[in-house]
C-alpha cells in the first residue's frame, strides 16, 4: 500500500530487530507500508528502517489526517 505522511512524524523504528528500537524522523511524503501476519501495519523509511503501527493506532493517524491511504 502506498500512504502519504501529511505532517513530520518522529516515531519508533526498528532496524533489523524488534530490540534495536529508535526515533527516527519521518518527513511528511509518500511511503510504503505493508499489513504484516500479527496484524501490525509497517511503513518503510528504507528497506531496513521501519515503523510498526497496531491498527487502531494507524486508524487514528489516518482519521487525524496525519496519514492518507493513497493505493491499497
Amino acid at each position: 500500500m502506498l500512504i502519504k505522511i501529511t505532517k513530520n512524524q518522529a516515531v519508533d523504528t526498528l532496524e533489523h530487530s524488534p530490540e534495536e528500537g529508535l526515533v527516527t524522523r519521518f518527513p511528511a511524503g509518500e511511503y510504503l507500508a505493508n499489513l504484516t501476519p500479527d496484524g501490525k501495519i509497517e511503513i518503510f523509511v528504507t528497506r531496513q528502517l521501519k515503523a510498526l503501527f497496531s491498527f487502531s493506532q494507524f486508524r487514528e493517524k489516518v482519521s487525524q489526517g496525519d496519514f492518507v491511504v493513497l493505493e491499497n
